[in-house]
This record gives structure tokens, sequence and C-alpha cells, in this order.
């Protein structure tokens, strides 16, 4: 394994930034980057940032009131078992290192320890131990393409973060940015471009910006498509798993950040809406939390989770209908059969047809009773 980078580092010539909250967006970013490696270099670094920080100001006493989250920050999915586990911890052992945080004004922007925090509100205390850090100067977007490249974090999270890098990089607005990348995408489709286009995700940025020139798209499908080759991401990919996360339902997303319901199993639920089953919202919606807990309870896969759907689709439509040309013949043959044909029959095989005859408008009477 590379060595990694020394932590304490990043926190020399530290300077008063405009733009600090997107600093410590990366920040945040690059220690989840380190905690998803499962360095056993990672926990020793942070503490010994929290030493330094504490031998240069000490440790305070902070009102957890007076913190505010990093609304920033990429991972956004923290589940309250998680708080609840690190709650029971602190309520019987206490906060054992304190929280790192950054001054802002006579408030405090959390910087380390989203879940510290979150499970001593939920214990009520109104104080937390904490040292303050100053801004870093050397982070970069690096850390927000290591971010969005981890496989541990979910889709929701991931199709935020990418969205909220491309309106920063392209100027186009959150509405637009999804709209553009299909039609653009659905051009390419149709032209037979679109693999021509997959294969610039691993190409220089030089052949990239030749490649995007050469499809002959606009400027803002420009714009999107080459900020997603930036970050290594493929345009159709993210089209087809990461921009349906972010026009989910709030309840599926809401199932998502506090109950770890994967993204997978989300796009599968959201097949459970008004439109798609032609009754009330509110009918749709009990349905789907109804079938979101009963997936997380019984740790449904994914397949599993699509049976249940279709179950739940098959109580309020009735399956399609259409002409059958079998039926066609037949009424047509029968309709053929004419009295001479029967005269000359014998008794036996008239027999034996009208028991045919009579069975089927049996049948025929029971579906269309039904």
């Amino acid at each position: 394994m590379a060595k990694l980078p020394k932590i304490s580092d990043r926190f020399t010539n530290a300077i008063q930034a405009t733009d600090q909250a997107q600093r410590i967006a990366e920040l945040q970013a690059e220690v989840e980057r380190l905690r998803a490696s499962q360095s056993p270099e990672l926990e020793p670094q942070i503490e010994e940032l929290r030493k330094e920080l504490l031998a240069e100001e000490g440790e305070l006493e902070i009102a957890v009131d007076a913190i505010d989250p990093n609304l920033y920050q990429p991972r956004q999915t923290i589940t309250s078992e998680s708080i609840q586990t690190i709650a029971r911890s602190m309520e019987k052992d206490g906060q054992i290192a304190p929280i790192i945080v950054i001054t802002q004004g006579e408030r405090y922007l959390l910087w380390d320890g989203q879940r510290r925090w979150s499970a001593a509100k939920l214990l009520g205390w109104k104080t937390l131990r904490a040292v303050k850090a100053l801004m870093p100067e050397d982070l970069h977007r690096k850390a927000l393409l290591t971010f969005i490249h981890h496989e541990d974090l979910n889709s929701l999270d991931k199709a935020e973060a990418i969205i909220k890098e491309l309106t920063t990089s392209t100027g186009m607005g959150v509405e637009e940015i999804p709209t553009t990348l299909s039609t653009v995408l659905r051009r390419l489709e149709r032209s037979g471009e679109a693999n021509q286009l997959s294969a610039l995700v691993t190409a220089t940025t030089e052949a990239q910006v030749q490649g995007i020139k050469s499809l002959g798209v606009n400027e803002n499908e420009e714009k999107i498509l080459l900020a997603l080759l930036d970050l290594a991401l493929n345009p159709a990919s993210v089209k087809a798993n990461l921009m349906p996360m972010l026009s989910l339902p709030k309840d599926l997303k809401k199932a998502i950040r506090e109950r770890g319901l994967k993204g997978a199993h989300a796009l599968a639920l959201t097949v459970i809406s008004a439109k798609s089953l032609k009754i009330s919202e509110r009918q749709a919606k009990k349905e789907r939390i109804e079938a979101t807990n009963r997936v997380i309870e019984q740790d449904l896969t994914v397949p599993k989770t699509r049976e249940l759907v279709a179950k739940i689709k098959a109580k309020y439509l009735k399956p399609e209908v259409s002409e059958s040309r079998e039926v066609t013949a037949i009424v047509k043959g029968v309709e053929k059969l004419s009295r001479a044909v029967i005269v000359s029959t014998s008794p036996e095989q008239l027999v034996e047809l009208r028991q045919v005859l009579q069975q089927k408008l049996s049948e025929i009477d029971d579906v269309l009773n039904q």
C-alpha cells in the first residue's frame, strides 16, 4: 500500500479563504478516502493531529448548539443505528477523543466527529470537548475524485456529490444537467457514437477534448461531458445509475440515509408510484413505505425486491389483453364448417366435437364472468 499523506502537514501555512466551506468539504472527503482505505496508519495520523492541535491551543468545551454540520461533506448518509451505537458508548464511557472544529466567527464548523456530535445531541449533552483547527491550504478536488469512486458509498451520496460538482464546474442548474445529459446521450446512441464517448473515459485530457468536439455536441453538452470525463466517470453510467437517484421519492431517500437501504433496491421500489399503479399518491406512498420496511427488515435481495414490486403491481393492474391470431383462425375455421360436412361426419366424431366445444364454452364463460 502506498504511504499515506501526513494529515498534520495539511494544516501548515493555514490561510483564511473565501471558499472555506468547499475546502472543508475536500478535506472531509480526503479523510473519508483514508478511512475507506482501512489503513492502519489513518487513525494514528488523526490522533497525532489532535495532539498537535492540543499543544497549540489546548482542548475546549464547546456548546453542542454552537457547532454547525458541514453541509458540503460528500458523505451524507450516517444511519441512526450508527449514531445510537456511538451514543451508548459515550453514555457508558464518556467522550474518549475530542472532536475537531474550525472557527467561523462565534460558531464552529464541524470537521471531524460527525457521529460523536450527533450522539451528543441524542444524549442531550450541552457541551463537547473539541480542538480547533485552521483551514488547510493545499487540498484540491482530487479528494472529491477519490470519494466519487468509493465503492462503499451509496449511490444517492455519489449522485448528489457529482451534481454539486457539475453545477460548480459548468455553471448550469441542478435541473438542467440531467436533462441535457439525457438528450446528448440519446442522440449519440441513435447516431452510433455512444461507444466512441465511452472510450474517452480512459483517454488523456487532450484526447477527451478533441474527442468531444468531434461528436458535434453543443456548448452545454460539451461542458457536462468533459466534466464527467475529468472525474473519470462514464457519462452513460452516470445517467443510468446515478441520476435517477436524484428524483427518488423523499421516503426512499430517507430510507437510504437513515436505514441503509441500497440504491438498487430504492430504484426497484420507486416503480411503486401513483402513475405506474394508477392509484392516488397517498395510497402509492403507503404501499411503497410498507414494501421498503419489508425489504429492509427481511434483507431482501434486488431480485426478491423486484418480485415483491411485481406482486404489488399485480394487485392494481390487470394484465394487458390483445387480439389473438390463434382465436381468430379458430373462429374462421368453425364458421367454415358447413352443414354438408356435418351431415357426412360420423356420429362418434360429432359427439367428440360437441364435447370439445362445450368444454371451451365453459372456460370462455369463466373468463368473461370474472
